[in-house]
């Protein structure tokens, strides 16, 4: 058997990334720190951290040894909050991985009612990370995340749809350029027609992205083509432009829900949209789901009944 002590060592530099910050962290010196690290390794007879440049990397092996600490960490830190006073406020953890390709802000208005709502005595804190699909898929199925939130359909055995929202994907432009190219638009206004006749050029996502594949098969499929004025991985940045009249774009409508209830951004096509973008909210198939879980993919349902 190996010294739990050393495996805290481990657990916590590779979580912050380094000798350097975790040392910090521990209150011990850096040679010190490398030493005790050094003398875990030998006790389980694997490499577990490699140089990489300036920078300390988890091998094939540290990846394994990391996920089964932070389980084994992780139910102390549940013990230690179990043993506290019942009159105590207990906290829960509800740890999100976000695709990249989602728009940051939304998020925020979508996690929002949950952080304010008040639940007996269990103090809720939401951690939201971002990342490629990909690697979010890895932390959840690892127990990093309990819950990943994307636009792209994942079928893994040891991983199951929570919900599921097909939101409504319109033309977004900004009222106050309507107005200042005195541009009259209804829903009913085609969107070639408003292509055409529209002075400024398109913001659109990074050909890396979901919604720029689904905006150029729509471009096909109308016979329209326009000058791309911006283009951008940060979805943020796509929707952002659109509102401060850089030009106009093809969103989610729940992107840009409170603009279009204030009036600052009109929406063109039907109110269906001109084709539907999904977000997938997923979990691992052996967890227990909570009222809190249970409340997120509740917010994800509503998103299609937000329009």
């Amino acid at each position: 058997m190996f010294n739990y002590n050393h495996l805290y060592y481990f657990y916590v530099t590779a979580k912050l990334g380094g000798v350097s910050n975790a040392a910090k962290y521990l209150h011990i010196s850096q040679p010190s720190l490398s030493s005790q690290l050094k003398v875990f390794e030998n006790s389980i007879d694997q490499k577990l951290f490699e140089k990489k440049g300036r920078n300390l990397q988890l091998t094939p092996e540290g990846e394994k040894a990391f996920a089964y600490s932070k389980k084994i960490f992780d139910i102390a830190a549940e013990f230690a909050e179990s043993l506290r006073s019942p009159s105590e406020q207990q906290s829960q953890r509800i740890r999100i991985g976000v695709t990249d390709q989602v728009e940051r802000p939304f998020i925020a208005d979508l996690l929002s009612p949950l952080i304010h709502e008040k639940r007996k005595d269990v103090q809720k804190t939401f951690f939201v990370s971002s990342a490629p699909s990909e690697i979010l898929l890895q932390q959840l199925r690892s127990e990093e995340i309990d819950l990943l939130l994307t636009n792209k359909p994942i079928y893994v055995e040891d991983v199951k749809e929570l919900a599921s929202a097909s939101m409504p994907v319109n033309l977004i432009v900004s009222t106050e350029n309507l107005k200042k190219f005195k541009i009259r638009v209804s829903r009913n206004t085609s969107a070639a027609d408003f292509i055409n006749s529209f002075p400024l050029g398109l913001i659109i996502p990074s050909y890396k992205m979901k919604l720029r594949h689904e905006t150029d098969l729509f471009f096909q499929e109308i016979k329209a083509r326009k000058k791309v004025v911006l283009e951008s991985d940060i979805m943020s940045v796509v929707a952002r432009a659109i509102l401060d009249n850089a030009g106009f774009g093809f969103l989610p409508v729940p992107y840009v829900f409170d603009e279009v209830k204030t009036g600052a951004v009109t929406t063109l096509g039907p109110k269906a949209g001109y084709w539907k973008h999904t977000l997938y909210l997923l979990g691992r198939k052996d967890s227990n789901y909570d009222e809190t879980i249970e409340d997120v993919k509740n917010s994800v349902k509503r998103l299609e009944k937000m329009i």
